[in-house]
């Protein structure tokens, strides 16, 4: 009964063409000797002709063009998203290194004054340092803001 079981098991893929060669020569052995297991089959050689004869249904031309403009809407929107991330990045990146720039071109000026004009410019050491830590504070919330944004925009798409 166990063989019966699995060969009806196989009979409706049988129509649709989804077996492999060995299960193909499985079955028609069994339907070779058993008439109850051939009789069935038959049926559901009958159905999947009937199926395949079925006209193929076809979406509203209305319905397929308001997918289609919904995809390409939220292409654009994905691309314009990517734009503005890396343009973010750059300037993040141009304001570091603008700010990692500052420091020997500062030194060189301030050294070359000091010693021409005999003047001190420690106070703008402290102002240079305050600039630094505050721009690279400025990248870190920025970079904060924008991934906050990111994960909340892919959690709303």
């Amino acid at each position: 009964m166990h063989q019966h079981d699995h060969i009806r098991e196989q009979m409706p893929l049988a129509t649709a063409g989804a077996l492999d060669a060995n299960e193909e020569r499985e079955l028609s052995a069994h339907l070779s000797t058993c008439s109850a297991c051939e009789a069935e089959f038959e049926k559901w050689r009958e159905l999947g002709a009937g199926l395949r004869r079925m006209p193929t249904p076809q979406a509203p031309t209305a319905m397929v063009e308001r997918v289609r403009a919904s995809l390409m809407s939220q292409m654009l929107v994905r691309a314009e998203q990517r734009s503005n991330r890396r343009m973010m990045a750059w300037l993040v990146l141009f304001a570091w290194t603008t700010t990692l720039a500052t420091w020997p071109i500062l030194r060189l000026i301030s050294h070359d004054a000091e010693t021409f004009l005999n003047i001190s410019f420690v106070h703008t050491y402290w102002l240079l340092i305050g600039f630094t830590v505050l721009g690279w504070v400025a990248a870190a919330v920025a970079a904060g803001v924008l991934g906050a944004r990111h994960r909340y925009e892919r959690r709303t798409a």
